[in-house]
C-alpha cells in the first residue's frame, strides 16, 4: 500500500502515453485518405458529487483521420466548435475575463494534438504532442477581420517516412515551410453564446491528417457543471456541433461525460467523559473529548485535493520527503508540473483533484481577493468540510482538532507522520478557517491556509492538537477543514474531534453559592452541529443564482440534506418537578415545597456530586383570576441565588441546602394565579410536595406529590429543537 501512489502515477502516465500515441500526429507510410472522418468520444465518465456547483465533467476527444493533402503555405481551414450540455444545465467553468474579451470567456479549453504531452511520435520538430502549449484567447479567436491565431500548412522533415504536414504559424517560416514555429494549439472557450449550457471555440484550425495511420485530435477540457437544482440527477451528456460542418465533420451524437454519484454522508459520534460516566453540569471539566465528527465521501473520489498531491515521488517540486509538510501539493507557483498534461485527469493521477487541466499562461485578476489571480483550471482549494455548532451553552469552551484523526476512533497516535503526498494514500485534512473565511483561496504556492486566530492547545485526550472556537453572540461557531490527501481507490472517511471544558461559576454577591454552567431555558433547542461541504451559499457569501456563472469560488457546494447531531451530552445537575394544580386566587392558597436529597447515602452513585446546593425557578402557566375574568398568564418566580436583593418567599424561591426542605406560598409569590407550575431546581436529586387549602384551612385541604420530569441532558434530543424532557413528561403523565 505504501507504494500505491507512486505505482498509480506511473501506470496512469503510461496509459495516457499509450492513448495519445495512437491519436496524434505521427509518421506513417501508406496512401492518402480521400475523406476526412471525425468521431467524438468521452475520455472518461467521472462520478459527479450531487452537492457540487462546479463539478468537472469528463474530457471530450474528437479524433480525425484521412482528408485531402493541403499545399504547404496554404491557410488551414477553420471551424467553430460548440459543445452543449444535456440535460440543459449551465456551464460553471470560471470566467477568465481579460482585456478585450467578453463575459463568458472561460477556463474551458480546447487542446490540439495533445500539445505538451511530449509523447514521441517521430516528429523531428516541436509539433503535435511535442509542441509547447501556446494559447489563443477568445479575443484573438474572434478578432474582426479574422482570427489572429491563423495557421498555415508547414512541413516537418520527419525521421521515418519523409515529410508530413504540420500546423505552423504564418510568420517566420523558410521555404518549403520547414523549421517553422508551431501554431497556437490551446483555444479558449466562450460560455453562453448559444445558451447557458453551451461553450464555443471559435476559428479552430483543422488540418486534415491525410496520411494513412495518422490521427489528429481535439481535446476539450475544464467543463464544469452544477448538480444541485434538479436538472441533472443521472447521466451528463455532451452534444457537439461544428460550423462549417464539412471542415470538421463530427456527428451530433450525445456522449456520456459524467454520472451523478451518491452524496457525502456525515455523522456525530458522541462520547462520555473519561471513565465512562456522563458529563455532569455541576462538575468542572478539563479538556475532554465529547464527540467525533465523521465525514464519509459518497464515492471513491468524492474528497479531492486542490492539485495532485506532491512529493518527489509524484514529480512535483517543493517537497522532497513527501510527508513532512502541509504544502505537499507543490510549491511551483506557476503550475504543478503534472497537471498540465492533456488527458491526465480521468483514469490518471489527477482523478481526485478539484483542479482540472491547469494552463498557467491564462490568468486573470480575482477582483474579490485583490492581488490573488485566477489561473485557468486551478481550483481555489481542495474539498472543504464544515461543521457549524449551534446553541453552545454559555460557560462551555468548545475545541476542535486541527487535523483529522483515525476514522471514527477516539484514539490516535502522535507518532503518525503528516500523511500528505509522496506514496501515502491515507486520507488527511487540516483546519483552515473558524467562523469565517470558508471561501478564502489557498495561498499561491498551493499550501492550505491555516487558522491563527486563537491559540492551539496540546495534551488532548486523543493526542491531537486542538484549537478553541469563539462562539458568536448567537451561540454558534464554525470550523472548516481542507482535504490535503485522499485515496482515489477507496471510499474515505475523515474524523475530527470535538472537546469541551467548563467550570461552575465562582461565588459572587448575586450568587453566594456559585452556580453551574448556564442551563437551557425550557423550550430551547439542545446543542447541535450541522455538517456539510464548504463553501456553501449561506456562509460562503454567494447566491445560488451567482453559483452558476462567473468568478464565484471554485469549488462551491449546496447543502442538499441536513446532517447533524448533538456535539455534547451533559447531564444537567437539575431536577424538574411538575405541580399539576396551584392556586393563589383570593380565598385560596397553595404551599409549594422542595426537598434537596443530594445528602442521601446513594447520591453519588450515578456520577453526581453529593451535597449539592441551589435554588429552584418556578415556571407558572395558567390564568390570573379576577373580577374582569380570567386572563391567560405565564410568569416565573426566580431562584433567590440569582437576585441582588432577594426576599425569600416573596420575590424568589429560597436556596435549598442538601438535606433540607424549602417552600413558598402561592399567595405571596403568585398572587391571583391559578394553573400548573414547573419547578426547575439546580441540584440533581429532589422531591416536591404541594398542599392546597382555603384560607385558614377551614373547609378544604388537599395535598399531592409533585411529578418528576427529569433529569434531562444538554444535547439529548429526539429531533432538532425537541428536548428529551418532553418525552419524559409524557411518561410521567
Amino acid at each position: 500500500m505504501a507504494d500505491f501512489r507512486r505505482v498509480f502515477t506511473v501506470l496512469a502516465v503510461l496509459a495516457v502515453m499509450a492513448f495519445s500515441a495512437s491519436a496524434q500526429v505521427g509518421v506513417a507510410n501508406g496512401s492518402a485518405n480521400s475523406l476526412l472522418a471525425c468521431v467524438a468520444t468521452a475520455a472518461g465518465t467521472p462520478e459527479l458529487r450531487p452537492e457540487g456547483y462546479t463539478e468537472l465533467a469528463g474530457d471530450i476527444v474528437i479524433s480525425c483521420t484521412g482528408g485531402p493533402t493541403l499545399q504547404p503555405g496554404a491557410n488551414i481551414p477553420t471551424t467553430n466548435i460548440v459543445v452543449y450540455m444535456a440535460p440543459s444545465v449551465p456551464i460553471t467553468s470560471r470566467y477568465m475575463t481579460t482585456s478585450g474579451s467578453g463575459t463568458g470567456a472561460s477556463e474551458a479549453l480546447l487542446i490540439i494534438d495533445e500539445a505538451g504531452s511530449t509523447i514521441t511520435t517521430g516528429v523531428a520538430g516541436n509539433y503535435g504532442p511535442k509542441a509547447p502549449q501556446v494559447g489563443c484567447t477568445y479575443s484573438q479567436e474572434t478578432t474582426v477581420g479574422g482570427s489572429t491565431c491563423n495557421a498555415i500548412v508547414g512541413v516537418d522533415p520527419g525521421t521515418a517516412g519523409g515529410p508530413y504536414e504540420v500546423a505552423v504559424s504564418p510568420t517566420g517560416c523558410t521555404t518549403p515551410f520547414t523549421g517553422c514555429t508551431a501554431a497556437q494549439n490551446v483555444y479558449q472557450g466562450k460560455i453562453g453564446d448559444y445558451g447557458v449550457n453551451s461553450v464555443t471555440f471559435y476559428n479552430v484550425p483543422v488540418l486534415p491528417p491525410a496520411t494513412s495511420g495518422v490521427t489528429r485530435t481535439f481535446r476539450i477540457t475544464n467543463i464544469r457543471v452544477p448538480i444541485p437544482g434538479g436538472n441533472l440527477s443521472g447521466t451528463l451528456q455532451a452534444i457537439i456541433s461544428t460550423n462549417p460542418n464539412q471542415t470538421l465533420p463530427v456527428a451530433g451524437t450525445a456522449i456520456n461525460i459524467g454520472i451523478v454519484g451518491p452524496s457525502m454522508t456525515a455523522a456525530v459520534k458522541q462520547y462520555t467523559k473519561s471513565g465512562g460516566n456522563p458529563f455532569q453540569q455541576c462538575q468542572p471539566q478539563t479538556v475532554e473529548l465529547s464527540a467525533n465528527l465523521i465525514f464519509t465521501e459518497g464515492f471513491a473520489t468524492g474528497f479531492k485535493t486542490r492539485v495532485v498531491p506532491g512529493g518527489a515521488a509524484n514529480g512535483i517540486p517543493g517537497n522532497s520527503s513527501g510527508n513532512t509538510t502541509y504544502a505537499a501539493e507543490g510549491t511551483n507557483t506557476a503550475a504543478p508540473s503534472n497537471q498540465n498534461i492533456p488527458g491526465g485527469l480521468y483514469g490518471g493521477f489527477a482523478a481526485n483533484t478539484e483542479s482540472g487541466f491547469i494552463f498557467p499562461s491564462l490568468v486573470t485578476n480575482n477582483t474579490a481577493s485583490g492581488a490573488l489571480n485566477y489561473t485557468a483550471g486551478l481550483a481555489d482549494y481542495g474539498s472543504r468540510l464544515k461543521a457549524v455548532f449551534y446553541n453552545i451553552p454559555a460557560g462551555i469552551t468548545l475545541y476542535v482538532s486541527t487535523t483529522s484523526g483515525a476514522s471514527g476512533s477516539a484514539t490516535t497516535s502522535t507518532s503518525i507522520p503528516n500523511p500528505v503526498g509522496g506514496t501515502s494514500v491515507r486520507p488527511f485534512a487540516v483546519l483552515v478557517a473558524t467562523n469565517s473565511g470558508e471561501a478564502t483561496p489557498d495561498s499561491t504556492n498551493f499550501a492550505p491556509i491555516t487558522s491563527s486566530t486563537v491559540s492551539n492547545i496540546n495534551g488532548t485526550p486523543d493526542n491531537l492538537q486542538a484549537i478553541a472556537l469563539s462562539a458568536t453572540a448567537t451561540g454558534s461557531a464554525t470550523a472548516v477543514w481542507e482535504v490535503t490527501n485522499s485515496n482515489p481507490s477507496a471510499v474515505d472517511s475523515l474524523s475530527f474531534s470535538v472537546y469541551i471544558s467548563y467550570a461552575p461559576t465562582a461565588a459572587s454577591a448575586t450568587n453566594p453559592y456559585g452556580t453551574p454552567i448556564t442551563t437551557l431555558p425550557l423550550g430551547v433547542a439542545p446543542n447541535d452541529v450541522q455538517l456539510s461541504y464548504a463553501p456553501e451559499p449561506s456562509q460562503g457569501a454567494f447566491t445560488t443564482a451567482n453559483a452558476t456563472q462567473g468568478q464565484s469560488p471554485t469549488p462551491r457546494f449546496a447543502v442538499i440534506k441536513t446532517q447533524e447531531g448533538p456535539f455534547a451530552v451533559i447531564q444537567l445537575c437539575q431536577t424538574t418537578l411538575l405541580y399539576p394544580f396551584v392556586t393563589g386566587a383570593t380565598g385560596f392558597d397553595t404551599g409549594i415545597a422542595v426537598a434537596n436529597t443530594t445528602w442521601d447515602p446513594t447520591s453519588g452513585t450515578n456520577g453526581g456530586t453529593v451535597n449539592q446546593i441551589g435554588s429552584c425557578k418556578l415556571y407558572a402557566y395558567g390564568v390570573t383570576v379576577g373580577a374582569a375574568g380570567n386572563t391567560p398568564l405565564q410568569t416565573t418566580v426566580p431562584g433567590c441565588d440569582s437576585l441582588a436583593n432577594p426576599v425569600a418567599g416573596t420575590n424568589c424561591f429560597p436556596v435549598v441546602p442538601a438535606g433540607q426542605v424549602q417552600s413558598v406560598l402561592a399567595s405571596a409569590t403568585l398572587t391571583n394565579f391559578q394553573g400548573y407550575v414547573i419547578a426547575v431546581c439546580n441540584f440533581q436529586l429532589a422531591h416536591g410536595y404541594a398542599a392546597v387549602t382555603d384560607l385558614g384551612i377551614r373547609n378544604l385541604w388537599s395535598s399531592y406529590l409533585a411529578l418528576e420530569l427529569s433529569s434531562a441532558s444538554i444535547g439529548a434530543s429526539n429531533t432538532r429543537g425537541t428536548s428529551i424532557i418532553n418525552g419524559i413528561e409524557t411518561l410521567a403523565h
